[in-house]
């Protein structure tokens, strides 16, 4: 033999041998990581699933040289604290391990650098459920292949099957799914897509009609282990058509481009949240209706205490499922909770709206909104009033009403679905803006601006502004605080039961200045005195009776009648009621046109054939006496209308 073939085979032999070696020693190598990691996922699987105990366990491993066949099972184990109706059966996966460092089904697909493993995972078909997978056509319905390297980041595919089914008049076409992906181990690092072209369930055979599509589904997600303990990145879901028809409610739906999305990030101190909806336009029985998109974020939140925060959360989830009840743990978890909430809003957090939109041909209409957060001082010594003075540190608010957009869509929902005419429904439809745009002025909700109703609201250093007109903290937040009568509490309060007589009536809570806890029958005539009409005072079946010149309202009666309570001698309700004596009766047509225009009242014929109006007032809570007064000039601008309709001719 000559010399250098004798070279050449013993290089051949040596580098046949060290492969071999190789493939047997990364076999072993797998064999333990296997061991090892099996314990710490159910080690993981125990913690976030307390209730229901789901496991795996390692049924089968048979090492050979070049590969390894392995069988998984996942089951649900029932515990003491756990619910008691858990589906029993295991569901049992097939794995079979390539060993490298050269794999062939990794070399085949491109991979030539030495990796750990070629891993091809799918559900194996067993007795329990032989029913999915005649579903599938005897296909796996979930399998997946993944190349494992030697440091142990991933690349990985997987695949559910297609499903094509009829059951009791009601059809499934499902495309089935793919997904691709990598993990980094080092930054934990994950990426993945997934797409399905089709989702379609026909149920227009069924005893409740309905047909549904969704097409053109894609789903990513790229995120890292941040600094925090928490994944950063991006996450998103869009839908390319979504279709549903039900034929018995005449009721056609179409959307187009539906996308959601979450980006977190962060910088040294702080994490930052933006969800965002986006849709393409929305069609309903073949008229379009717009589009519309949604932007919310969360920013400068404290990263630690965002941590901090969702480990004890979990904690006590976790505690709450499982029905444990250590007392000294769980005061020590409150206060780590109210620490951490002070650092979360020392960190001055931020939560905004920016924009929420619908926009049509015909304009846009939007909302944004803005608030800023403090930690107040010594908060332990401040009222909740004081706290929510201190904790919101800006408030900035605005809503644009574009009308040319509202009408265009009232327009088309009275031509679609009461058959209006056109010159109808935009007659209604303008009268409706018209009427909308008036009592967004009257309450100061908004003011008209060309083709525009716009509401701005701010609120800084103690002090709101609504449209330019300036409302005082205290006030702003009597509604929320002052009813309840919070704003009155102290550390004072919470002691000033001790020592006193248990069967004691508890002290009623101060009254709030500019508003009425019930209606007061003084207060009443004083602000229809001012508003120029003569009352008569008598008494009714509920209580005391106001009787008012009927004006311009064209009323033969106006009244307002209080309801009050015969023990409390408080009267929470207070019933406006117009009554109508014309030549010819109204006719129940025009009552019920009436009814469904206007929402803030209610129109019937009383036993002597009158047209009657009634609108009721509440004061249960609290009313501001500014709102009282918008109430009673509601109640009278309506009445004269509904006036004018008694007495126009039947059509």
């Amino acid at each position: 033999m000559k010399k250098s073939v004798a070279i050449t085979l013993g290089v051949v032999i040596v580098g046949a041998g060290s492969w071999v070696g190789a493939t047997w020693y990364t076999g072993k190598r797998i064999e333990e990581d296997a061991q090892r990691h099996l314990a710490q996922a159910n080690e993981k699987l125990a913690k976030i699933t307390p209730l229901f105990g789901l496991r795996i366990d390692q049924l089968k491993y048979e090492r050979g040289l070049f590969s390894t066949q392995a069988r998984y099972g996942v089951s649900l184990v029932k515990n003491d604290k756990g619910l008691d109706d858990l589906p029993a059966g295991m569901i049992e996966f097939d794995a079979n391990i390539e060993h490298g460092p050269f794999p062939k089904s990794a070399l085949s697909r491109g991979a030539i650098a030495p990796k750990l493993a070629f891993i091809h995972t799918e559900i194996a078909k067993t007795d329990n459920i032989k029913p999915v997978f005649e579903l599938t056509k005897d296909v796996s319905p979930l399998m997946g292949d993944a190349i494992v390297s030697y440091s142990g980041n991933a690349t990985s595919s997987a695949a559910i099957a297609p499903v094509v089914i009829t059951h009791e008049g009601t059809a499934l076409d499902f495309s089935g799914m793919r997904m691709e992906g990598t993990f980094d181990r080092a930054t934990q690092a994950v990426t993945a897509h997934g797409v399905m072209d089709k989702l379609l369930v026909d149920g227009s055979k069924s005893h409740d009609p309905v047909k549904m599509t969704i097409a053109g589904l894609t789903m990513d997600v790229d995120s890292r282990m941040g600094k925090f303990g928490i994944s950063m990145g991006n996450s998103d879901l869009k839908i390319k058509r979504v279709d549903v028809l039900r034929p018995t409610d005449d009721m056609k739906v179409g959307l187009d481009n539906f996308s959601y999305g979450v980006k977190l990030s962060e910088d040294d101190k702080a994490i930052n949240v933006q969800a965002a909806y986006q849709t393409g336009d929305l069609t309903v029985n073949d008229v379009v209706l717009g589009n519309g998109q949604a932007v919310i974020k969360l920013a400068r939140l404290d990263g630690q205490a965002v941590k901090q925060l969702s480990d004890t959360y979990n904690q006590l989830m976790r505690q709450y499922m499982l029905g444990a009840s250590d007392e000294g743990l769980k005061d020590e978890q409150f206060d780590v909770l109210l620490d951490n909430a002070g650092k979360l809003l020392a960190g001055n957090p931020s939560f905004s709206i920016d924009p929420l939109s619908w926009k049509t041909a015909k304009g846009e209409s939007k909302l944004t909104f803005t608030l800023d957060l403090a930690n107040p001082a010594n908060a332990k010594d401040l009222t909740p009033q004081e706290i929510a003075v201190q904790a919101i540190k800006k408030i900035d608010a605005s809503l644009v009403i574009s009308k040319p957009m509202v009408q265009d869509l009232m327009v088309q929902y009275a031509m679609k679905k009461e058959g209006l005419t056109a010159e109808k429904a935009a007659a209604d439809a303008d009268e409706s803006i018209r009427q909308m745009a008036g009592m967004a002025e009257m309450m100061n909700v908004g003011k008209n601006d060309g083709d525009n109703i716009v509401g701005k609201f701010t609120f800084a250093d103690g002090m709101g502004d609504l449209n330019g007109q300036k409302i005082p903290a205290e006030e702003l937040f009597s509604g929320l605080l002052g009813a309840t009568g919070m704003d009155a509490m102290d550390d004072d309060d919470e002691l000033s039961g001790i020592g006193m007589d248990p069967d004691a009536e508890p002290a009623a809570a101060a009254p709030v200045a500019g508003v009425m806890q019930d209606f007061n029958l003084e207060d009443v005539a004083s602000m229809l005195d001012d508003m120029g009409y003569t009352v008569t005072r008598s008494d009714g079946t509920d209580g005391p009776v106001l009787v008012l010149n009927p004006g311009t309202t064209g009323a033969t009666d106006l009244r307002l009648e209080f309801l009050c309570n015969d023990f409390t001698e408080k009267c929470l309700d207070l019933v406006a009621t117009a009554t109508y004596a014309t030549k010819k009766p109204m006719t129940l047509k025009a009552i019920n046109a009436w009814n469904q225009e206007y929402r803030w009242s209610r129109a019937y014929l009383d036993d002597k054939n009158q047209a009657v109006l009634q609108m009721d007032m509440n004061a249960e809570g609290g009313l501001g006496k500014d709102n009282m007064q918008i109430l009673l000039n509601t109640f009278i601008s309506i009445a004269e209308d509904f006036g004018a309709a008694a007495k126009a001719p039947a059509k």
